[in-house]
């Protein structure tokens, strides 16, 4: 050590962790009809305190296959080649902290000033930020119905699922800290949330007489969850969360744009929320919701929001797709769309022009601003200084995000076997491929619906042609 040369530091990291686990499942038939599954998990982390380490997580499912039961053959006339009810319960735990590995461990940190007293550059020590020394696993548990049936010698098959799944101790920021203490809220088992969702799968698989097969499948979800439990009496807007909360609702406000000046002048105070302006023709008009005169947010508050309401919601909801595939005489063909039906996107400021970086927004989305011979542009008027108004949450940028799109296609063609064996080839195959090759979308160019995080890379259309040949 005194041979180093150099300038000497103590420093720490926090990039390695343990778990210990053991599990254990128990599969049960009885006469094909009474099936059983037993599963039981038990796992220790070194992310959380000594005394908050352990979790067990047990589950069971139940299935009972109906249509195996004579009675229910001679109820029914055979009219169901398979008809299953199930039936399940059990948790599951999470380890996955938003704030490092060890958030019950508060480390001071240290270093050495930028300036010289005395001489020299001098040290310093940092105390860590707040910790909770309780924090432990988040817990969840679910129970699922479910249907399996299958009609029609099994041409028609379908999967129905219902399920209600409820999240304790969520591992996130706690309650709201007062500003003065200068510290942000630790990471703790702060709220609890129930999930509500179901599934639907149907395929139709069938054959024609001159030989073609085809298949049809069609799959339908959705899923919407609320808070339950969270320390914010007030019920402000400010934190996290609150009790009662839909996930992803956005609030915001009524917006349009001013056309004249004497729409200016008419209008309510809106200085609260655009930055006290000087309003020209063009610029951001907010609505005055609640009547007293003043557009703001109230206390901001679910109780007291001001001009504020729920305006969209950001969770995507009515997940869907449908698949066609079909092949004939060495023909095969296979198509699939999947898309979203309903989900609400506040567009980033990266979207509005002269208010945020132009280096991501298209042409035809920056130049759409008001003048007096576009007065009806999506964009407010251009101006140097925009104040607060464009960054408001509002319906005036809140996009429609659900679409439709084809996500995939392929078309091929298999060679006859009596010709490839001539070749000492036992199966040669030419193809045709395409990725995301068509979407109906209702979002600016350049803005693909299908990422959750609008600054992603957007989703790529490609086309391919090949050949596979097995010897």
């Amino acid at each position: 050590m005194d041979a180093a040369t150099g300038e000497k530091y103590v420093g720490n990291s926090d990039d390695s962790w343990a778990t210990r686990s053991g599990f254990f499942r128990v599969n049960y038939s009885f006469a094909d009809r009474y099936l059983l599954e037993l599963n039981g998990r038990y796992d220790l982390s070194s992310k959380f305190p000594k005394h908050n380490r352990a979790v067990f997580n047990p589950s069971f499912s139940l299935g009972w296959r109906l249509s195996e039961e004579s009675w229910f053959k001679n109820i029914t006339h055979n009219i169901f080649d398979e008809l299953k009810l199930r039936a399940s319960y059990g948790s599951l735990a999470n380890q996955a902290l938003d704030n490092g590995w060890y958030v019950y461990l508060s480390n001071y940190s240290t270093g050495q000033n930028s300036y010289l007293m005395g001489g020299k550059k001098n040290s310093y020590v940092l105390p860590g930020a707040l910790v909770s020394n309780i924090v432990t696993w988040e817990k969840v548990t679910q129970w699922d119905l479910g249907l399996d049936f299958a009609v029609l010698q099994s041409r028609l098959q379908g999967t129905f699922d219902y399920y209600q799944r409820a999240t304790t101790g969520m591992l996130g920021p706690g309650k709201i800290l007062p500003a003065i203490l200068g510290a942000a809220e630790p990471e703790e088992n702060a709220a609890d949330m129930v999930t509500r969702g179901w599934e639907l799968s149907l395929t139709w698989n069938d054959q024609l007489e001159n030989g073609l097969h085809y298949s049809l499948g069609f799959n339908l979800s959705d899923t919407r969850a609320e808070i339950t439990k969270y320390d914010n009496p007030t019920k402000s807007l400010s934190s996290p969360y609150y009790e009662g909360q839909i996930i992803s609702d956005i609030w915001g406000y009524e917006s349009t744009l001013f056309q004249t000046e004497d729409e200016i002048k008419q209008a309510p105070d809106q200085s609260k929320v655009d930055g006290a302006i000087n309003k020209v023709p063009g610029d951001i008009r907010f609505m005055d919701v609640n009547g007293d005169g003043i557009v703001d947010n109230g206390n901001n508050t679910v109780d007291n929001p001001g001009d504020q309401k729920i305006i969209g919601n950001n969770r995507a909801r009515f997940r869907y797709g449908f698949n066609i595939s079909a092949d004939w005489k060495g023909f095969d063909l296979g198509i699939f769309f999947q898309g979203v039906g309903k989900r609400d996107i506040m567009l980033p400021n990266t979207f509005k022009w002269q208010y945020g970086s132009q280096w991501q927004v298209p042409v035809a989305v920056a130049n759409d601003y008001w003048t007096v011979n576009n007065t009806s542009a999506w964009l407010p008027v251009a101006r140097f200084n925009g104040g607060t108004a464009i960054g408001r949450n509002q319906t005036r940028y809140l996009v429609n995000a659900a679409y439709l799109r084809l996500k995939s296609l392929s078309f091929g063609y298999t060679l006859p076997v009596a010709l490839t064996q001539k070749w000492g080839i036992q199966k040669c195959r030419i193809y045709f491929t395409g990725e995301n090759l068509l979407t109906f979308k209702h979002t600016p160019e350049g803005f693909d619906p299908e990422l959750s995080d609008p600054y992603s890379y957007p989703q790529q259309k490609s086309l391919s042609v090949g050949m596979n040949v097995v010897f």
